[in-house]
């Protein structure tokens, strides 16, 4: 077949007719794409009509100017006046289970807008991974926070730990997270500063939980990790005289591995750092090497015992003579 028959043949025709297809089509898509991809201001738009069914409200952007807006794991991203209700909208995010939540927290204010009189609504906004199970999270859940609101409350619904408040949803990490998101809200329009701002190695680390005191020369702590992408929180008792940790002063109280498998695969240097330094730590959390000291079949809890130790041995000095309760 010549060049000249192969272009007038049927072969060539049903070639070029899909192809023709296939370019319309995908013009088509990315005209549908434009229109359905929603944009910041429609899911403003549209958690603003799921807090506020049916009513006309408006809500003012403020300025977060000098205000304190870190509280451990959580941030403080933006917030808003709804005059109508005297309300402040907060937006804040916080470390879940792969990645991030982001929260809308609606606080009501009492007229003069100097006390918060309870919450209106918590909502997710957005999570970063699928993994979040935010599903599992119902709404009676997040009515909760509506109903036991009360000065003072420190909202703990995804802490197993926790007999008295824990509810089960299947995706504690992310409740905690949720929980995370609004008393940092309550904080933020109370205007609280955040007393371990400064504090070093504490991503990991639940600081409002932790405990510590000292005897003039040693910090004994106890500390209570977050989650970390499949472990549990890690609670650990850490004695230290700045320096380095004694040498029977690392112990293992509450063991968050999801399996013993894990346990049985966590680094024994991990398990027992009695007698380490920071520079020692600091080296432990740097070796990516597959079967070092932090790769090795359960790098996360490896993670939380190498920063809790290193938590410990950095902030020494900032807890020596100022000791914390738990909360």
């Amino acid at each position: 077949m010549t060049v000249k028959q192969f272009f007038k043949s049927t072969a060539f025709k049903c070639i070029a007719v899909l192809t023709s297809i296939l370019l319309i089509s995908g013009i088509l898509l990315a005209v549908c794409w434009g229109f359905m991809e929603v944009t910041d201001d429609e899911r403003f738009q549209r958690q603003i009509s799921q807090v506020y069914p049916n009513e006309k409200v408006t809500a003012v952007a403020q300025d977060l100017g000098d205000k304190n807006t870190s509280y451990g794991s959580t941030t403080v991203k933006r917030y808003w006046l709804v005059e109508e209700k005297n309300d402040y909208i907060v937006e804040a995010k916080s470390k879940g289970y792969n990645g991030g939540i982001t929260c809308w927290v609606v606080v009501k204010m009492n007229d003069s807008r100097t006390q918060i009189d309870g919450i209106r609504k918590v909502q997710i906004y957005k999570a970063d991974s699928a993994d979040e199970l935010i599903g599992n999270i119902k709404d009676s859940v997040f009515k909760k926070f509506e109903t036991d609101y009360t000065e003072g409350v420190e909202y703990d619904y995804g802490n197993e730990n926790d007999k008295e408040q824990y509810i089960y949803t299947g995706a504690s990490h992310s409740l905690t997270a949720v929980c995370n998101c609004v008393n940092a809200s309550i904080k933020f329009v109370k205007g609280e500063e955040d007393p371990y701002a400064a504090f070093e190695y504490r991503d990991l680390i639940d600081v409002d939980k932790c405990e510590w005191s000292d005897d003039g020369t040693t910090v004994t702590y106890t500390i209570v990790t977050f989650a970390n992408q499949g472990p549990k929180p890690f609670t650990i008792v850490i004695k230290t005289n700045g320096t380095k940790i004694a040498d029977d002063g690392f112990t293992i109280t509450t063991d968050g591995s999801t399996s013993q498998n894990y346990k049985d695969h966590m680094s024994e240097t991990a398990k027992n750092l009695g007698g380490k330094t920071l520079q020692d730590i600091q080296g432990y959390l740097s070796d990516n090497s597959q079967g070092g000291e932090l790769v090795t079949g359960a790098t996360r809890s490896n993670e939380l015992c190498y920063n809790a130790a290193a938590f410990a041995l950095a902030n020494y000095s900032r807890c020596l003579g100022s000791p914390k309760g738990g909360n």
